[in-house]
């Protein structure tokens, strides 16, 4: 199995929203997919399976954490792989997926994805939520894709440190922890309007540059501005920039995209023992040896000559006991000494 890791919307590396691309020739089981993507620790990993017509893929993604129903740079980043690197021959190619058709396309200025433009519905958030993000001053708000949330300058979007405990906690739809905060672009900015996204409910902190958050935003200034396209900037530490354009039905992005990585996993990750869900094989011991006594061997294995077989050992001691401590001989007992009478001279 291949690998890409790509950076989207952005024209270098270390830049925008890193995704990693994994192409199928079918799907794996679910609890495989999801482990692949907590070791890549990256915010999505896309994975596709081509459906038997060209151009045309199923396509999922997860967070190291969840699948999740919808993702815009990694859509961009499988999109971009295939149509640069596994089938140049295509210009367009569409992906089957939980949020329906999106299709990536390839132009001069890099690649367009159509994503579904939300109906767009006015939210008045929890007074709570402004001291999760650190006492901000909310001018507007709204909900789209995700709730969004609308600061007064620039400035304060870049200064935000938020509480993401708590905003996983206050934003309850309508995607569980995941809240979108705008505002416009300062004067002489080369961008329109500038954005942060926390999605602690989708295991991610904060997201670097958030594609399907910006087909929320880009309907929402180009109402306010009365533009017909706006470029926003995604303020992360890594940061990354996107031009959108609105139609009446979808929300259609422009980005770029750089290859960080080009790898192959090993095989041994689809195959039914290796699955995630089953706990590693202990390796084999060896066999324990029976502790029993310990057999010297023979001194002789010639027969041995008659008179010559080896004393054995208790005669032996006996012998030697009897040399060291002999005992007494016997001897009769003593008699009185005889009196002889002679006669007188």
């Amino acid at each position: 199995m291949k690998i890409w890791i790509v950076h989207a919307f952005t024209d270098r590396v270390f830049t925008g929203n890193p995704a990693a691309v994994v192409p199928l020739e079918r799907w794996l089981p679910d609890a495989t997919l999801q482990t692949i993507a907590a070791e890549n620790n990256l915010s999505e990993t896309a994975f596709f399976v081509p459906t038997g017509l060209k151009g045309n893929y199923q396509l999922r993604w997860f967070t190291p954490t969840t699948e999740v129903p919808i993702c815009g740079h990694a859509t961009l980043a499988a999109g971009a792989i295939l149509l640069s690197e596994i089938d140049p021959s295509s210009e367009i190619v569409v992906f089957d997926t939980h949020a329906g058709a999106l299709v990536v396309r390839a132009t001069p200025e890099g690649y367009t994805l159509d994503l579904p433009r939300k109906q767009r519905s006015p939210w008045t958030p929890p007074d709570e939520l402004a001291d999760a993000l650190g006492g901000a001053d909310i001018v507007d708000a709204f909900i789209g894709e995700y709730a969004n949330v609308v600061l007064e300058n620039e400035s304060a979007v870049r200064a935000l440190s938020p509480d993401v405990a708590a905003i996983n906690a206050l934003v309850r739809g309508p995607r569980q922890g995941c809240l979108v905060v705008t505002a416009p672009a300062d004067e002489g900015k080369p961008y329109d309007f500038v954005s942060r996204f926390f999605a602690p409910g989708a295991g991610v902190d904060e997201d670097p540059v958030t594609g399907s958050a910006f087909a929320d935003l880009a309907p929402y200034w180009c109402d306010r501005f009365d533009m017909e396209s706006v470029v926003g900037y995604q303020a992360s530490r890594r940061g990354g920039y996107m031009r959108a354009i609105q139609t009446l039905a979808s929300v259609r992005l422009l980005g770029q995209v750089s290859v960080y990585l080009r790898g192959e996993l090993d095989a041994s990750i689809a195959r039914l023992h290796n699955r995630a869900a089953e706990e590693p094989e202990a390796p084999r011991r060896k066999r324990r040896r029976a502790r029993t006594a310990r057999q010297l061997p023979a001194i002789f294995d010639e027969p041995i000559l008659p008179g010559l077989e080896p004393t054995p050992i208790a005669r032996i001691d006996a012998e030697r006991a009897a040399a060291s401590h002999p005992t007494p001989a016997d001897t009769p007992e003593p008699t009185a000494p005889r009196i002889v009478l002679t006669s007188e001279k």
